[in-house]
């Protein structure tokens, strides 16, 4: 046994474990990005997107097409709600180009969660922690896969554009946004200047975006100015200031917009004080029930070693963890707040999918933050020499110990046990195996066969049409469609986005 485990320890390193993690990882992203080719637009893509496909289909001139883009988040500012981030993102979506383009929405959405997320972690932990750059890559390649593969609204995160864009890639800038002044914290030179030239344009244009990102950066940078004060560090840190005053620039701006009165005159939402308290039930609610099922229990064991190596490696004390814990807590629950305050509800797919991304960050930097506090408590309680020989902690490429090793292959041969006798019942419990599921079974193709022969009827030369109905809805690629009514508001938009009269879909043959 004592042979098995040194011949594992060699195999299963920082280094090795990193690039299987990556590896699985990507591979488990396939499915998705092969499905995403019968991927078409809906709802909002025509009505939000109309003016720039008119302005491409009649131009061919990619000036003019965003052009329209600026113009109509410049309206909607004073008509309509005050996030003109989204609303210039929203109205140039992939497939106002040619519907064979909206399959990049899919790429485009996991390619900035990913990137966002590896680079704020690698930020967090490598700079700041002065962390193994190959534990945290573990760190971060386990934490999307889960968050991507458990999505809760997975069609509204990764297939409608106009929903995604809002939330996703908003969250995603700000996770960017983040990584940039953590950098320009550490950085030196030129360096830290591409850093603040860079979070302050994020910080900008994140501010501007959907109101439940831009709460929780407003609430994080007035923590994190708090501190600096309390601490008597915000002259050390001055430059810092300009990004964060452009991001609340940005942020007023927001929440400023004469279209945010516009607009809720038709809402009926909660008032703020009951919307602040009830945020916080559906924070404890979700996360106990929807959002925490077993993957994400399994993720919080693994991190635990994988924190516990870490923390080694910094001399941070990790002070006052459960006012950090509830401070996450609060954070999450911020989030919940401004859809309760506008609309009484959080029911959509986009808002769950961008809470669940948000309650997963928080968890992971959690769990890591509660392990170096207990290793740091222990480490005072012990000599140095007890601690080395309970963890076996090592440098950048030296095996990891005999304990964490096996609890790493317990825990990928319990994951890999536990997702087959999942998925046999859910074909649809992963975001991956939904994919395959709707692969297999035809609907995915059915739907994109349908949708293309609906777009050669579009863009034909008729100016009221008939289009046929779907004969399948796939789980991960369907979110709305137009119906039998040309007044009906998914309708008059596809209309207006393709040029017509008229836009109906033919009854269905009893």
């Amino acid at each position: 046994m004592k042979k098995v485990t040194q011949m594992m320890q060699k195999i299963i390193t920082p280094k090795t474990t990193a690039i299987f993690l990556t590896v699985v990882f990507i591979g488990s992203l396939i499915p998705l990005f092969i499905i995403a080719q019968y991927n078409y637009p809906s709802a909002d893509d025509y009505g939000i997107g109309s003016t720039c496909r008119q302005a491409w289909v009649s131009s061919n001139s990619l000036f003019q097409t965003i052009w329209q883009a600026v113009v109509m988040a410049w309206n909607d500012y004073f008509n309509w709600m005050g996030y003109f981030t989204s609303i210039f993102l929203m109205a140039v979506h992939p497939g106002v180009f040619g519907e064979q383009f909206y399959a990049l929405t899919t790429w485009i959405m996991i390619g900035m969660i990913s990137l966002s997320t590896m680079y704020l972690l690698h930020t967090i932990f490598v700079k700041g922690f002065k962390a193994n750059k190959y534990v945290s890559h573990c760190i971060s390649m386990l934490m999307l896969f889960i968050s991507i593969q458990c999505m809760v609204g997975r069609v509204e995160a990764f297939y409608w554009y106009c929903g995604a864009v809002n939330y996703m890639f908003l969250h995603s800038m700000s996770l960017f946004f983040f990584g940039a002044l953590i950098s320009a914290v550490y950085d030196k030179g030129k360096k830290r200047k591409w850093d603040l030239i860079i979070a302050s344009v994020l910080g900008f244009f994140t501010g501007g975006g959907n109101q439940m990102t831009a709460l929780n950066v407003a609430i994080v940078l007035l923590t994190a100015a708090g501190i600096m004060i309390y601490k008597k560090k915000w002259k050390m840190n001055k430059a810092l200031w300009i990004p964060m005053g452009l991001f609340f620039l940005g942020f007023l701006l927001n929440i400023a917009a004469p279209g945010n009165w516009v607009r809720a005159e038709d809402a009926t939402g909660m008032n703020p004080i009951k919307a602040v308290f009830v945020s916080f039930y559906y924070c404890l609610d979700y996360a106990m029930s929807e959002w925490t099922g077993w993957p994400v229990l399994v993720l919080v064991i693994i991190l635990i070693p994988l924190f516990w190596h870490m923390s080694k490696e910094t001399e941070f004390q990790f002070p006052y963890p459960i006012i950090v814990l509830l401070f996450g807590f609060c954070l999450v629950s911020a989030m919940i707040t401004p859809p309760l305050f506008a609309l009484g509800n959080i029911g959509a797919g986009r808002l769950q999918a961008l809470m669940f991304l948000m309650y997963m960050l928080i968890l992971t930097l959690s769990v890591g933050y509660l392990t170096g506090w207990a290793r740091k408590r222990i480490e005072k309680q012990k000599n140095a020499i007890e601690v080395d020989i309970v963890v076996n902690s090592e440098k950048e490429g030296e095996p990891f110990s005999a304990n964490m090793v096996w609890c790493i292959v317990g825990c990928f041969l319990f994951f890999i046990l536990a997702a087959v006798i999942t998925v046999i019942p859910e074909p649809h419990y992963f975001t991956f195996t939904s994919a395959i599921t709707d692969l297999t079974n035809g609907s995915a193709k059915a739907y994109g066969e349908t949708m293309k022969e609906r777009s050669e009827i579009f863009n034909s030369p008729e100016k009221n049409v008939e289009v046929p109905p779907l004969t399948e809805q796939p789980t991960l690629l369907y979110f709305d469609d137009i119906t039998e009514d040309a007044q009906d508001w998914k309708n008059r938009g596809a209309a207006r986005y393709y040029g017509k009269e008229s836009v109906i879909v033919k009854k269905k043959a009893e």
